[in-house]
């Protein structure tokens, strides 16, 4: 098994949320030969294909995309794989369409946020406005893929050997690492239940996650995780050495 990290960033955006702010997607090479890639990045974003091309793939090679969780930074390229099968949470699911109902209906999107159990303080008046605008251009149901493309971790599908799944929510309702196990090594695709290497105690934006409580249990779950490690928003590093991994691809 190897994997290679893409890092896609959406530059030409007024939002401040995604604006400038690195992506990653994990492409696994399984040990049976067959491709697969957690998370897509942000929607309408052209450089995660290019990226794939460049590494010698085409999503059309992907038979599997796993997503850790449902915001549109991480589930942007799904329809390019059209071939894969899309693994997500149907609770993910449900609840990130529900929230973009409510949240597009509302008129003080802080308010919303509150009402939701999320902690806004008035100063980020701009930025709950931010959100409210992405859940408006991005819904879920229109990124996360054809529906008979789509099948429900709660349903259990069959994982590749070596892939496994870590309940860690906090920053949605039903984040999930996925955990892959090769001869010599482990890898954890954290999501947004490991921000960034350096941040990982918290996001620098408020309102932000489900549950600030749940978050913080998830990510010292995480932070016991010996091997490498891929943050939602920064590039992979080893655990051992808090050192980034510099190889293009690397073998597990």
């Amino acid at each position: 098994m190897k994997i290679a990290v893409i890092v896609t960033v959406v530059s030409d955006s007024d939002n401040l949320i995604i604006r400038n702010v690195p992506v990653s997607s994990t492409v696994v090479e399984l040990s049976d030969g067959t491709l697969a890639i957690i998370d897509t990045g942000m929607a309408d974003n052209p450089q995660l294909a290019e990226e794939l091309k460049d590494l010698g793939y085409s999503p059309l090679d992907f038979s599997l995309v796993i997503n850790t969780h449902l915001h549109p930074d991480h589930i942007g390229g799904n329809q390019l794989f059209k071939n894969a099968r899309i693994l997500i949470s149907r609770e993910e699911f449900e609840y990130e369409t529900k929230f973009a109902r409510v949240l597009q209906a509302s008129h003080d999107p802080v308010a919303t946020l509150r009402s939701l159990g999320r902690y806004v303080d008035d100063s980020t008046y701009a930025l709950a406005r931010d959100l409210q605008a992405i859940v408006e251009q991005y819904p879920a149901a229109s990124l996360v893929g054809a529906a008979e493309q789509l099948e429900f971790l709660e349903d259990e599908p069959e994982l590749p050997a070596g892939v496994s799944l870590l309940s860690v929510p906090g920053h949605s309702i039903d984040s999930r690492a996925v955990i892959l196990r090769g001869a010599t090594r482990q890898v954890a695709v954290a999501g947004d239940a490991m921000y960034h290497r350096d941040l990982w105690r918290e996001v620098p934006y408020i309102g932000i996650h489900y549950d600030d409580d749940m978050f913080k249990q998830s990510i010292e779950r995480l932070t016991r995780f010996s091997g490498i490690i891929v943050p939602g928003h920064d590039r992979p590093f080893d655990t051992m050495t808090q050192r980034y991994v510099a190889d293009e691809f690397i073998f597990l």
